[in-house]
């Protein structure tokens, strides 16, 4: 009975990890011609541990040699569990202690200690070798494992080990997935008969034949033609699940390690990574910003940047010591693909050495553009470092990117349909929770710093066309859109949904709707509107002199100079009386008040369907020069409706 669970090798070069595998399997997991004649481990083995319990769960067996630490951190992030093996005739060594800090860097949590070798020494000797490495597991996530001698020669204390493996695996609980298929390719070939063929451990979802896939981060489609694990025909896989993938589609030069097969559409490839960071306490130094490391993380092992998200107060660069941890981003020089959750390791860039490591928070991330910009995004890591889940996972997405819409929250989610729809589900039904407000139709989400960034910049925009416009009441919820789209860049959010966004601030009392001409403004919630007396006579007067001219319409420009006025003030008081609906400016500058539009539609309903620029001149007594943009603006107003040389009046 296959069942989905990883349990690793660690340990120095020539400490027998392969021929412990070996002893405990039957399987030589050197399969390459340079392992055999060099006698030692160079790439991933892998074999399967068949248990008293039934179950057979995979081993991987991992080099030990300091050159392989990058296929030693491939085949650990994969891990459940580990077996650190300590040769008794040496003890512990470098890559003893590198590989153990790897583990506890990857969150490996569960393991045993194979102190190997135990017919080349005495019974005292491998009493001290016990004791050396009881002190090197404490503190560490394999402190109080059980150290097991073992002999692979005369298979001495192998039965041992395997029923402590059948403990560890009932302690640990299944692998909780609520991502989409992703799994990083360890190794690739070709067989006759079949094609490309990809193999590594399912990090999460599932996978079954048939599927449709992509080989990311290039994006390569495929589809699976067979799944295999250690030999044997499956359907399907799970998460944990150590498995071969036929491939068709594509060709194996298509394909390398690194890459990774992933449902389809699900994943973007990335070169921006939020982040939380570990840096090893025995590390000789801690790491600065913009430092290059060399990045690992599932079989990924690329160059990166470290862009620090705490900066220090001075401005200078900041540090993050041994010992301590903080949020970062990780800016790889190629664009690849990781999963939210995943672990990663860190080696400084040269000499190679491992500085630390941590566990990916936003594998989608926006550079930080500023220190207000890093100091949201430190406290976004921190957040989801502190309870990582698909909610709070979803939350983190929306409060990075400041604004968003359920169908770009998909995209970025790593999520399957249902999943995610569950999961938002979650979220709409709580989203004060997790730090956003949800507005507009269908669903959209704001996080409360890019909220308060936005009701800055409408209260500075609002306060602004109060003092430049103080005659007017408010400013139109669509003008109010146009200048917040100028400020934040096209497309940033549509203008209905902004609609529902300014009455959330109208809500909270930071703005306050106003009437314009029949549709809705908005003004600063503080805004007392009270225009001065100089304004007001001259808006009587225009009022006046508007009525007093009847239906020979009378013009701006032609009472500017009537009434000793100047231009600005006369537009001012314009567009106060506008603004009340008391006038309106036609085309060629004409006013038309109130008064004589009511006083039109009344001459209009007794025309009934007799209407035509022509009749209305005579009815009205008046030239076509007034009457044509009198119906014209009625016809803007949805008062009449043109047909052909005639107009209905609308009821």
């Amino acid at each position: 009975m296959e069942y989905p669970f990883i349990f690793g090798t660690a340990g120095h070069i020539d400490h027998g990890k392969t021929a412990l595998v070996r002893a405990m399997t039957g399987v030589d997991c050197d399969r390459l011609e340079e392992e055999k004649r060099r006698g030692i481990t160079i790439e991933l083995g892998f074999a399967p541990l068949n248990l008293t319990n039934g179950k057979t769960v995979s081993i991987v067996d991992v080099p030990g040699h300091e050159r392989f630490i990058r296929q030693m951190a491939a085949g650990a992030a994969g891990m459940d569990a580990a077996m650190l093996v300590i040769a008794a005739n040496e003890g512990v060594m470098p890559q003893t202690r590198e590989h153990l800090d790897i583990l506890n860097i990857l969150g490996v949590r569960f393991g045993l200690v194979a102190l190997t070798k135990k017919d080349f020494v005495d019974d005292e000797t491998l009493e001290l070798a016990k004791a050396e490495a009881a002190e090197l597991i404490q503190g560490t996530c394999l402190e109080g494992a059980e150290i097991i001698p073992v002999s692979s020669v005369t298979g001495e204390g192998v039965p041992r080990i395997v029923e402590e493996i059948e403990k560890i695996i009932d302690k640990i609980p299944s692998r909780k997935s609520f991502g989409a298929f992703f799994l990083p390719i360890d190794r690739v070939f070709s067989k006759k008969g079949f094609g490309s063929v990809v193999t590594g451990t399912s990090y999460q979802g599932r996978i079954a034949e048939g599927d449709e896939v992509e080989v990311m981060p290039a994006g390569v489609p495929g589809r699976v033609r067979s799944l295999q694990t250690h030999d044997m025909k499956i359907s399907s896989a799970p998460a944990g699940q150590r498995v071969a993938i036929n491939l068709s589609g594509l060709s194996h030069e298509q394909l390398e390690r690194g890459d990774a097969v992933c449902a389809k559409g699900a994943f973007i490839a990335t070169d921006c990574i939020n982040a939380w960071l570990e840096i090893l306490p025995s590390a000789l130094e801690g790491v600065s910003h913009w430092q290059r490391v060399r990045f690992h993380a599932g079989t990924v092992d690329v160059v990166a940047r470290l862009s620090l998200l705490k900066m220090s107060d001075t401005g200078k660069k900041s540090v993050i010591p041994s010992g301590t941890g903080g949020p970062v981003q990780i800016l790889p020089e190629s664009k690849i693909t990781v999963v939210a959750g995943q672990r990663f390791v860190i080696r400084f860039y040269s000499p190679l050495l491992t500085i630390g490591g941590g566990r990916i928070m936003l594998p989608n991330a926006e550079a930080a553009k500023g220190k207000a910009d890093r100091t949201v995004k430190a406290r976004i890591v921190g957040d989801l470092a502190g309870s990582f889940g698909p909610v709070s996972l979803l939350a983190a997405i929306v409060r990075d990117r400041g604004v968003m819409n359920a169908a770009g929250l998909f995209e970025l989610s790593q999520m399957d349909k249902s999943a995610f729809e569950q999961y938002l589900g979650m979220l709409s039904d709580a989203p004060e929770t997790y730090g956003l407000l949800k507005f507009g139709s269908p669903q959209n989400f704001i996080s409360a710093e890019a909220f308060d960034t936005v009701t800055r910049s409408a209260l500075r925009i609002l306060r602004d066309f109060h003092a430049k416009y103080p005659e007017l009441s408010g400013l139109d919820v669509e003008k109010l859109y146009a200048s917040m789209d100028s400020i934040h860049g096209a497309g940033w959010i549509k203008g209905g949904d902004f609609r529902d966004l300014a009455g959330i601030m109208a809500a909270k009392n930071i703005i306050a709707p106003v009437t314009l001409q029949g549709k809705t403004g908005y003004k600063a919630a503080e805004y007392n509107h009270a225009p001065e007396g100089k304004l007001l006579d001259l808006a009587e007067r225009i009022t006046k002199e508007a009525a007093a001219a009847g239906f020979n319409l009378t013009k701006v420009s032609e009472l500017e100079e009537k009434l000793g006025t100047s231009a600005s003030d006369m537009k001012r008081a314009a567009a106060f009386l506008r603004e009340k609906e008391d006038l309106r400016i036609l085309e060629g500058g004409f006013l038309f008040p109130r008064g004589t539009r009511d006083r039109l539609l009344e001459v209009l309903a007794s025309m009934q369907s007799d209407i035509t620029v022509a009749s209305l001149r005579d009815s009205i007594g008046v030239s076509r020069k007034y009457t044509l943009p009198m119906l014209e603006f009625f016809d803007a107003q949805g008062l009449t409706r043109r047909e052909g040389d005639r107009r209905i009046l609308v009821k």
